[in-house]
């Protein structure tokens, strides 16, 4: 049998690299998409490498007309299988009602829906093949109001509502889940006051990490398989508070 197979959206740093690291250990061959982290796809694919993993890294931009028929020819040109889809790819910014654009809003959309669904769509079959698994991350704030992230927000929730959808169309050879992380990294400038406020709020006392992500997606694609059409929160309890 072929090795397995792991793909990432936009995985080049911090959360992305963490799965992509963790399922290298694992065993698994991988691939990844990132947009203009040149450097950091260059180091992550040899470190990959050097555990004996082969690694293929996409250069993409998902605004591009082409962008999905682009990524699934490179992967289909490199492996013959695909075992675990992670829809990874963000962009994060704040907007209200008052600033939010339609261009803004086109592209959260592209980002975290149109893009998922439709490299969904080309990589069923493979997915089916191997009786895989599609994993996405939307966010645990999807459970309460926040005004000032409107866009993001809702296109996020697009993504959760298409994950749900497609757990039914995919069973039973293919799982289907969402994970909502809460702050999992800190931002570079997010002051210490903000960050003892946060943590204020989170019953387990720490800020979680990219590898708590990569342990959950390696539980809900093996031993959680089970799961399917859920949406594990990774929060620390903070929803709770």
């Amino acid at each position: 049998m072929s090795t397995r197979v792991l793909f990432v959206t936009g995985g080049a740093v911090r959360v992305g690299r963490a799965i992509l690291l963790h399922f290298a250990r694992l065993g698994y061959d991988v691939a990844f998409t990132y947009r203009s982290s040149v450097d950091q796809a260059s180091s992550l694919a040899a470190e990959v490498e050097q555990l004996g993993r082969q690694c293929l890294a996409i250069q993409v931009d998902f605004e591009a007309d082409d962008a999905v028929p682009r990524i699934t020819d490179a992967l289909a040109d490199r492996f013959d299988r695909l075992d675990v889809l992670v829809h990874n790819a963000s962009v994060y910014h704040a907007n209200d009602l008052a600033a939010v654009t339609p261009d803004v809003f086109r592209r959260d959309l592209l980002v975290h829906a149109e893009v998922p669904l439709f490299l969904t769509k080309r990589l069923a079959p493979l997915l089916t093949a191997s009786s895989g698994s599609v994993v996405a991350m939307t966010d645990v704030d999807l459970a309460r109001s926040r005004p000032s992230h409107l866009s993001y927000l809702a296109s996020k929730a697009t993504l959760s509502s298409l994950m749900a959808n497609l757990a039914r169309e995919l069973a039973p050879e293919v799982t289907v889940n969402c994970i909502a992380p809460g702050a999992v990294a800190w931002p570079d400038d997010m002051p210490e006051s903000d960050k003892e406020g946060y943590l204020s709020r989170v019953p387990a006392g720490r800020v979680g990490t990219p590898e708590d992500v990569a342990h959950a997606v390696e539980f809900l694609t093996t031993r959680g398989r089970y799961l399917t059409g859920e949406t594990l929160r990774l929060d620390g309890g903070r929803h709770l508070r």
